[in-house]
């Protein structure tokens, strides 16, 4: 079941659900099957591709593998950082709109979206 998490409300509808949002009474406009050419949220036509980890998850491997350095030599680093990696190669993809930050999950990611791009990022910061 595909899902989206609406950054305007910070729910998370399954797609059925999501065609409208109860709790931020926005509506969210969009086909079961997204094709990302225009955010079905706030119209951007700017998305990128990401992966569903916690990066947190991530984190913390490293850091316990960093607490063990001085019982294992540094191989604790080793093993928890191809753990990390098998985990990370597990996971699959979402897409997340630049815009609205809305992410995408357990959607078909078309192979034209690219990662985080930073000056991409930049023009739909806003100004101070």
């Amino acid at each position: 079941m595909s899902r989206l998490d609406c950054e305007i409300c910070k729910k998370t509808k399954s797609f059925p659900e999501a065609l409208y949002c109860n709790e931020c009474q926005k509506p969210v406009l969009f086909e079961s099957n997204l094709d990302f050419v225009e955010c079905p949220v706030c119209g951007c036509e700017h998305f990128y591709r990401k992966k569903d980890f916690n990066q947190a998850v991530g984190c913390i491997v490293i850091l316990i593998g960093a607490l063990l350095v001085p019982w294992t030599y540094g191989i604790s680093l080793l093993v928890l950082s191809i753990i990390d990696y098998l985990l990370y190669r597990r996971v699959k993809d979402s897409v997340e709109c630049y815009k609205c930050k809305s992410e995408f999950k357990d959607v078909i990611v078309p192979d034209r979206l690219t990662p985080f791009d930073h000056h991409i990022a930049e023009l739909y910061e806003l100004p101070e």
